[in-house]
């Protein structure tokens, strides 16, 4: 009986050495490294994170390292800029943990299947994250390749899948010899699933899967849809799209060996907006014709929360999709979806029921940091206040334990 009695008492630590009150769980908090360019009223800075609420700040993020003469170097100005942010961050928290994601973008589509193939390469991949983390104090980085292999657009090449495993092997032998943790940004696209992902080497390698669960329903679909549906609907039929949705892409995950604890569900605090065909058709699955409109802070098609939490009081018309459960709104030939409470809720419920390690929010600071629509992040607080409600596993231990 003693050794269950230690195993209760680490349990009891895991479960009330969490600083952020929530029993265990991850509110990981993506902080987009280009909001303090924003114009206006859209600038945000590490001064605004709720730093109570997030249990993690991740800084999204940094440009895949040049290669030059057998090393990996990051972009001096985005380092100086990851420095000051990082500066602020530990100056308002010490509790907080901080993360740093290494990003592909555009011209660098296949920088990470260069690097992953070549074990030189891997190492001197390794050798530049260590220093970056030691450097600022990181407790950890999240590895954001989209996507390996060839069966999506922007894919890489087709030895990806292994090449994967090898590299995450790599990052978390140097990382768990410093006490630090590795994130690795996952889709939930089926193709990706199958083909790209070894998902139970996945899973035993890091230390978090933050899931891809928002923003899929590009505008180049031409269909008016929410842009994270918990399941599909009938006039859905192309077989990669079927299938890619909240409850299927989690469950995927599960099914291929991953652990639920180890699966962080992504929740978009943004709308996306679509220019209808016909402004007469606007139920969800109406024909479009490209983005919506541009807004005030980002480009055509996408509205940050406090913006859009405005825009949707002036005239627009509010309905719900009952099979995506997710709200959109309407005017004219503008249709934009979103996230709301209530939504999020359904997606809170869902979190509780599987199980699963937290939730990453994309981004906070497009969450109502000023409280245009009423109080100061209200998202972020719905959020961190139902998982303040769930039940910690310690609470299946504890029941085990009186048997």
């Amino acid at each position: 009986m003693m050794w269950r009695s230690v195993l209760m008492f680490s349990l009891v630590c895991f479960m009330f050495g969490s600083g952020n009150g929530l029993g265990g769980k991850r509110l990981m908090c993506y902080f987009s490294s280009d909001s303090p360019k924003t114009k206006g009223y859209g600038r945000y800075t590490a001064n605004e994170i709720p730093l109570e609420l997030c249990s993690d700040v991740i800084y999204r993020g940094i440009s895949f390292p040049e290669w030059r003469r057998g090393s990996y170097f990051f972009d001096n100005a985005e380092i100086q800029q990851l420095g000051g942010f990082m500066y602020t961050v530990k100056a308002r928290s010490a509790a907080v943990r901080s993360f740093v994601t290494v990003l592909e973008r555009g011209k660098e589509a296949l920088s990470y299947s260069i690097m992953a193939e070549i074990p030189e390469r891997r190492r001197a991949f390794v050798k530049a994250i260590l220093e970056l983390l030691e450097q600022y104090g990181l407790g950890g980085v999240e590895i954001a390749w989209e996507w390996p292999g060839t069966m999506v657009k922007f894919g890489g090449i087709s030895s990806d899948r292994e090449s994967l495993i090898s590299l995450l092997t790599d990052v978390r032998a140097g990382l768990k010899s410093r006490n630090k943790e590795l994130l690795f940004f996952g889709a939930v696209y089926p193709k990706v699933l199958r083909e790209s992902y070894r998902v139970t080497s996945i899973c035993q390698l890091v230390d978090y899967v933050t899931l891809f669960t928002f923003d899929m329903r590009p505008h180049t679909n031409n269909v008016a849809d929410v842009h994270a549906p918990m399941r599909n609907r009938s006039f859905e039929t192309e077989s990669n799209r079927a299938r890619t949705n909240v409850v299927d892409g989690v469950e995927t995950w599960i099914d291929f060996g991953c652990p639920p604890k180890k699966l962080i569900l992504g929740i978009g605090m943004f709308g996306q907006a679509y220019t209808l065909a016909n402004p007469a058709s606007y139920n969800v699955g109406a024909p479009t014709v490209g983005p919506g409109a541009e807004g005030q802070y980002y480009y055509e098609g996408y509205y940050p929360y406090y913006e859009l939490c405005l825009l949707i009081r002036s005239g627009w018309s509010l309905f719900y999709d009952p099979i995506g459960q997710m709200p959109f709104a309407v005017r004219g030939n503008q249709w934009m979806s979103y996230e709301d409470t209530t939504s999020i809720g359904v997606k809170m419920n869902f979190v509780q029921e599987k199980r699963l390690g937290g939730v990453i929010l994309q981004y906070v600071d497009y969450d109502d940091f000023w409280g245009f629509c009423g109080t100061r992040n209200p998202l972020t607080t719905f959020i961190y206040q139902r998982l303040q409600q769930i039940p910690s596993d310690i609470g299946f231990a504890i029941e085990w334990n009186k048997k």
